[in-house]
């Protein structure tokens, strides 16, 4: 028995030698031969490339930019890779409520938001009053001038999952006091202008407890089919007393609940790349057909707006709605009615595209009030109001619409303790002086070069000491003295421009 027992033991260590060994050099010959094929993960990836020795570089080798290269490349090369993303991303979602998915963070029941819908709704990303104040003075002009021309200008703020479910947010969001946002400013400032504003967010919060179907589905962060039907509807009932064009009634036939999810319903989802997909409530997916007097001229349309447009363009909602309805993607990629891509919208003669539109639509979500319209509203501005564009604004724009850049400075005003506003203010300062040393003939008018001299003696501690020294002695203000002196040099390099000519 002893002997029999010991020849037991002796194979069980074999074998489980064996075990471990095989599962040492299954990741390699898996990344060798691809011996089971595997599903690839959703999402954006950067793509590394297999590890190549024949990258080494000297100083590359010194600086350690080789190795991390190289070892990036190894990690994301290694065989079996995907199973074990999703299985690490499964174990953190289903133990500790995390995802492994850019910019994702998981809410109360397991709701998933991404994250900037909740830093807009919460006052994080706010921009300040002025801002709203100037850019709602401004689309009036805009509106009111096209207006004249017999087109139409509207603003549709698109809903948003932080403002339609407060109560589910992620604990640390929940417990945050409210402070103002740029949703709640924009809506103030708007309709106090007498902008042309369908607030959809507002709509789907008073149907939360009534809708047949979720809104919102839980595993995505767009509107739902069921939801985007009843906005669209909403919004070409709007559109129909706004405009004066007799636009079809959209009418659901029947709602279809469906044995598969569509697109994008479970975008986050897919890029949280799970082993079990996430249970959600029974999605609707409604069948509609338009009716109503249709037969005159179908307007022509430009939306300028997110990726919530999308689900209406698949529907052929608009389509069949507009006789031309070009979508310009964040202001940029241009989808024509009819799916082609037709280039970039800086490559388009801009007055024409204006001129030959009847109506004009911002769409925009919650996630991107900072960027409002991705400087849309600004190139309107300029075309019918060239010419009165203030330098430090059109920097203080270009930073709102560059998310990373803006995202940076958001982080950095939280911990200089000052407001976004006023971080924003400081880095278009900045790259106002940096332009103007860099293109010294780029800006000639008076107010800009008296900018310039405040920002020049600003940025010299011995020359704002003498500013100083000079106020006491004139016994006026440091700022009315930097403003005089700042003026003095404006004038002399106006004075001595004209005596060049």
């Amino acid at each position: 028995m002893g002997n029999a027992q010991k020849n037991i033991n002796e194979r069980l260590k074999h074998w489980l030698f064996g075990l471990i060994l095989l599962l040492l050099v299954l990741p390699s010959l898996q990344a060798r031969f691809n011996l089971i094929g595997e599903t690839p993960l959703t999402g954006s990836f950067l793509a590394t490339g297999k590890p190549d020795p024949g990258l080494f570089t000297r100083p590359e080798w010194l600086s350690g930019v080789f190795q991390e290269d190289f070892n990036n490349r190894t990690e994301n090369n290694i065989g079996f890779r995907n199973s074990l993303v999703r299985i690490n991303n499964q174990l953190d979602f289903s133990f500790f409520r995390q995802a492994n998915a850019e910019g994702v963070i998981v809410g109360k029941n397991g709701e998933l938001f991404e994250e900037d819908y909740i830093r807009e709704a919460r006052g994080i990303y706010f921009t300040g009053d002025k801002t709203w104040q100037k850019k709602a003075a401004q689309l009036r002009a805009v509106q009111d001038t096209l207006a004249k021309m017999g087109k139409t200008l509207a603003v549709i703020l698109e809903p948003g999952k932080a403002t339609f479910y407060p109560d589910l947010l992620p604990r640390k969001y929940r417990s945050v006091p409210e402070s103002p946002s740029n949703y709640g400013q924009m809506l103030h400032h708007f309709g106090a202008q007498g902008i042309n504003v369908l607030d959809l967010d507002e709509f789907f919060r008073t149907k939360r407890n009534s809708a047949t179907y979720p809104l919102f589905p839980k595993g995505g962060t767009h509107w739902s089919y069921y939801g985007a039907v009843l906005a669209a509807d909403t919004t070409l009932s709007y559109l129909s007393g706004l405009s004066g064009f007799s636009l079809p009634d959209l009418k659901i036939d029947e709602i279809k609940e469906l044995d598969t999810i569509r697109h994008p319903d479970y975008d986050i989802g897919l890029a949280m790349n799970l082993i079990f997909p996430i249970l959600q409530p029974d999605l609707g997916y409604p069948v509609f057909s338009f009716s109503g007097n249709n037969a005159g001229k179908r307007p022509d349309a430009l939306i300028v707006g997110d990726s919530f447009y999308f689900n209406w363009l698949n529907d052929q909602i608009t389509p069949s709605v507009f006789g031309n309805c070009d979508f310009w993607y964040y202001n940029n990629n241009i989808t024509r009615c009819d799916y082609v891509q037709d280039g970039k919208a800086s490559e388009k003669n801009f007055r024409e595209e204006i001129m030959k539109r009847d109506i004009i639509l911002i769409m925009i979500t919650g996630r991107f009030h900072h960027a409002f319209a991705w400087n849309f509203d600004e190139q309107l501005y300029q075309l019918f109001f060239p010419g009165d564009e203030n330098p430090e604004w059109f920097f203080e724009n270009q930073i709102r619409v560059y998310d990373a850049g803006f995202k940076k400075l958001v982080d950095e005003a939280i911990a200089m303790n000052i407001s976004t506003e006023q971080r924003i203010s400081q880095e278009a300062e900045y790259l106002f002086y940096k332009d103007a040393k860099d293109n010294p003939d780029k800006y000639t008018r008076r107010s800009d070069l008296v900018k310039l001299g405040i920002l020049s003696i600003k940025n010299t501690p011995e020359w704002m000491e003498k500013i100083r020294e000079k106020a006491r002695n004139n016994n006026i203000s440091e700022e009315e003295q930097l403003r005089r002196d700042a003026e003095w040099m404006a004038d002399e390099k106006i004075r001595s421009r004209n005596q060049q000519l």
